[in-house]
């Protein structure tokens, strides 16, 4: 798929990493993750916009996108998903009832042992790590929770398992019994955590509580996760991206179809930089060879990242063969290229935001290869990406007749695999 032209040379720029990850390809990468940097308004938006859009041509490619970023209430990408006929799945917090959708982390097409680790990773992000006791007290209450589920013919949800931490029976921890007044007080953190995502005073209740809403169409070739109504800070957002990730690997991703997914990321340090999220991102994104997934990781700064407290994070990281850098200031430049340990050359244009990076210009690094590259867009494409109605007042693009050209867009609903 071409990108645009190499600078230097004038040539095309093409890019697949789904071709260069095959043996045959004349240097092939490690993996087909990717990692996109730099400051706003230089043209990260666009680029993973147009790169879906010029994929979604080619057979067995689907796209997942957890969109964070948006105005008028809605994401950056409501435009291109209506485009193609597309309805967005839309997250809400602290919402009416019935309004937003649910997803819950006890769904059946989650294997029970990663359910679990999805439980561990919510409570900790809610109250901190858990004790080697919290542990124990949970495991018995999710055993106790899918088994009152299947008693009575039904999906296990959080309620389930706030019931068992509060309620307890004695359980067996090796030959020794503990009580249930024991398993009342080791319980206590998992099921104050459950509390705060169960009751129906709590902000976080409607989100992760009950069955996933019906209707949630995950063999569509586009899905759009409008996450714009969660907010940045606080616990929302993280507690979303615990449960999004195993949910996506064992609900989208099918075993033994010949699809190629790609899951685009916008503000990606939201799973970067909490410890529980970046743990199960981390195998999530290591198994991307077998599961014929491209992770696309979206992030401003590298430096707000704490990648040397955070072995999970740096290890996603890591497992990104093609990192594509936009203009930063010097600072964040140095830290990005020291990281990275790119060569001279890089480090400076990365600086130079009027000329090398000026907007749609950025550093590709693929594998051991690195070119400075400009993304073209067509017209079509220009009024689909554009981000900055908001702070211009220039028309959109248009044609002779003052018509936008009708874009040769095919829709999107279900995929033909």
């Amino acid at each position: 798929m071409i990108i645009g032209r190499e600078i230097y040379s004038g040539k095309a720029y093409i890019y697949d990493p789904f071709i260069l990850y095959d043996p045959s390809a004349r240097e092939r990468l490690p993996s087909g993750h990717v990692l996109v940097l730099g400051k706003s308004g230089f043209g990260k938006s666009s680029l993973e916009k147009c790169y879906v859009l010029r994929q979604l041509r080619f057979r067995d490619r689907s796209f997942a996108i957890l969109d964070a970023q948006g105005e008028d209430g809605v994401g950056e990408w409501d435009g291109i998903a209506h485009a193609l006929g597309v309805v967005p799945i839309r997250l809400v917090y602290g919402g009416e009832p019935g309004e937003g959708v649910r997803l819950n982390p006890l769904d059946s097409r989650i294997p029970s042992q990663y359910q679990f680790k999805i439980l561990c990773s919510m409570v900790e992000i809610i109250g901190g790590p858990m004790s080697s006791e919290s542990e124990f007290a949970l495991s018995v209450a999710h055993a106790a929770a899918r088994a009152r589920a299947a008693e009575d013919d039904r999906v296990p949800v959080l309620s389930d398992i706030h019931d068992a931490l509060t309620n307890p029976r004695p359980a067996m921890l090796g030959k020794r019994e503990v009580g249930a007044e024991d398993m009342v007080r080791w319980g206590q953190p998992a099921s104050l955590a459950m509390d705060q995502l169960c009751s129906e005073t709590r902000d976080l209740a409607g989100l992760f509580n009950g069955p996933t809403t019906e209707g949630i169409d995950l063999d569509a070739t586009l899905i759009v996760f409008d996450l714009t109504k969660l907010p940045r800070e606080g616990e929302a957002m993280p507690l979303l991206m615990s449960v999004i990730g195993p949910w996506l690997r064992y609900a989208w991703i099918k075993p033994g179809d010949t699809v190629k997914r790609t899951l685009i990321c916008e503000e990606a340090w939201h799973i970067l930089s909490h410890r529980p999220v970046a743990r199960l991102f981390e195998e999530f994104v290591r198994y991307g060879r077998r599961l014929g997934l491209s992770f696309w990781a979206i992030l401003h700064h590298l430096g707000d990242l704490m990648v040397d407290d955070a072995p999970e994070a740096s290890a996603i990281l890591k497992l990104t063969a093609t990192r594509v850098l936009y203009h930063m200031d010097k600072a964040e430049a140095d830290i990005t290229a020291d990281y990275l340990q790119l060569p001279q050359w890089a480090r400076e244009a990365l600086v130079d935001g009027a000329s090398r990076c000026a907007p749609g210009r950025a550093v590709w690094q693929v594998g051991n290869r690195m070119h400075l590259v400009e993304h073209i867009r067509s017209a079509t494409e220009i009024d689909l990406t554009n981000t900055n109605r908001k702070m211009t007042e220039a028309p959109t693009r248009s044609d002779s007749d003052g018509q936008t050209p009708a874009a040769p867009l095919i829709s999107m609903r279900k995929s033909t695999a």
